[in-house]
């Protein structure tokens, strides 16, 4: 929900109760009122009556009369009626219903005769007031909130047309850009104190990126320098035939370690290179000739283990990725079906349906999907491998917005990606 509209939700929310009760409120008001000009009415309409008879007009009598607005009537010199007035219902033929009136009765002696004067006054019903009210209060709701919904649309453009740019500018923001700009200020504090934290933030993180992906370069050239000394030092000693068994053995036990330090420090490098997002270019890679790269590349280990690679189904699919870390992710995959497979086993490669799918043989039982991914986590007691390949694989898969999960399905343990937009 927009900010707008939330706003607007609790405006209304709190507006509707108090506009209720000013509603009730003021058809209290109303009633009261139009009783009291009612009143008023009657007494006016009693001396207009008592100049009548005084000056003994009798055809505006007769003609108030004929109308049922006044009776007039002579009655005994010592009678009083006590002046009161009363609310009744009187049957209207034209209209057929029983209409509200109000009735004031008095005596008056007028030129030395008593009369009774009775006057009457229609009054509107209840319903009917109560109608006028709910129209008004109706026609004010709607007009109150339309007011409201439009002052708040114009102003939120201009007020918020800073908060905007930041938003635009935040979602737009690259920290492999050389074009990086700075946040203007803004003469609404709040907004101003939002881009000049946003400001610094970005600008650590730009310091941060550079200072990490220089890191990088300088660790992958100095690491290598000496692990290529060490290298060439023990295979140096290893061609000295005068070493003793228990030498030998040492000087290959150190070489492997150098080899699989090399190959964790070449990794870790890798993965730090994808997480600062050093690989800009992206490019449309067609899978199948991609995956019959990988398996050229690995069939001496196929072929050492006798395993059997099998194509299916094999439509033309397509990733957006680049293809130097796509040839990464399916190579070490394919390395991992190898690695973890069994005697004379099997590697699928299945593309269907906008997915691939490789599976492959291996231990009966299913892996936990939940830290395959994780990092120097190994399914299996296999030396060569250093527990970061399918990290390096999940990392790839994450930047180009690629699934991947892991499933066990009638004893394989099948790899099922798919790219979605």
């Amino acid at each position: 929900m927009k900010l707008l509209t939330k706003t607007s939700y609790y405006y209304i929310i709190y507006t509707i109760p108090v506009l209720i009760i000013t509603t009730v409120l003021f058809y209290f008001f109303l009633l009261n009122e139009i009783g009291e000009s009612n009143e008023s009415i009657l007494q006016q309409r009693v001396r207009v009556i008592q100049n009548y008879i005084k000056n003994e007009d009798d055809s505006i009598l007769t003609v108030l009369e004929s109308n049922n607005e006044v009776f007039v009537k002579e009655i005994e010199k010592n009678k009083i009626i006590t002046q009161e007035i009363k609310d009744t219902l009187i049957f209207s033929k034209h209209l057929q219903e029983d209409l509200a009136y109000k009735i004031l009765e008095v005596n008056s002696i007028i030129n030395g005769k008593n009369y009774k004067i009775k006057v009457l006054k229609s009054t509107i019903e209840f319903d009917e007031l109560m109608e006028v009210v709910l129209i008004v209060f109706a026609t004010i709701v709607f007009l109150l909130f339309s007011i409201i919904f439009f002052i708040n649309r114009k102003i939120s453009e201009k007020l918020w047309m800073s908060f905007w740019f930041t938003l635009d500018y935040t979602k737009k923001f690259n920290v492999t850009s050389s074009n990086s700009i700075k946040l203007e200020s803004s003469n609404i504090d709040e907004f101003n104190e939002l881009n000049t934290s946003i400001n610094q933030m970005t600008s650590k993180m730009i310091s941060d990126y550079h200072n990490q992906k220089k890191f990088t370069e300088n660790a992958s050239h100095e690491f290598q320098t000496p692990f290529a000394i060490i290298k060439g030092k023990i295979d140096l000693m290893l061609q000295n035939k005068n070493l003793d068994l228990d030498t030998l053995e040492g000087l290959i036990s150190v070489d492997d370690a150098i080899n699989r330090l090399s190959r964790i420090n070449k990794s870790l490098l890798l993965l730090s290179k994808i997480e600062n997002r050093q690989y800009s270019q992206s490019d449309n890679v067609l899978l199948l000739p991609l995956i019959e790269k990988c398996k050229a590349l690995n069939d001496d280990f196929i072929l050492d283990k006798s395993l059997k690679f099998i194509y299916e189904d094999t439509e033309e699919l397509y990733f957006n990725v680049n293809y130097e870390l796509c040839y990464i992710l399916f190579n070490n995959i394919m390395q991992n079906a190898i690695r973890h497979n069994v005697e004379n086993g099997t590697i699928t490669v299945l593309i269907k349906k906008n997915s691939i799918a490789i599976s492959n043989s291996g231990e009966l039982n299913p892996l936990n999907d939940k830290i395959i991914f994780e990092r120097f986590e190994k399914n299996g007691t296999n030396s060569h491998s250093v527990g970061l390949g399918l990290s390096i694989v999940k990392e790839i898969a994450e930047v180009y917005n690629i699934n991947i999960s892991y499933s066990y399905e009638n004893k394989l343990h099948v790899f099922t990606l798919n790219q979605f937009a």
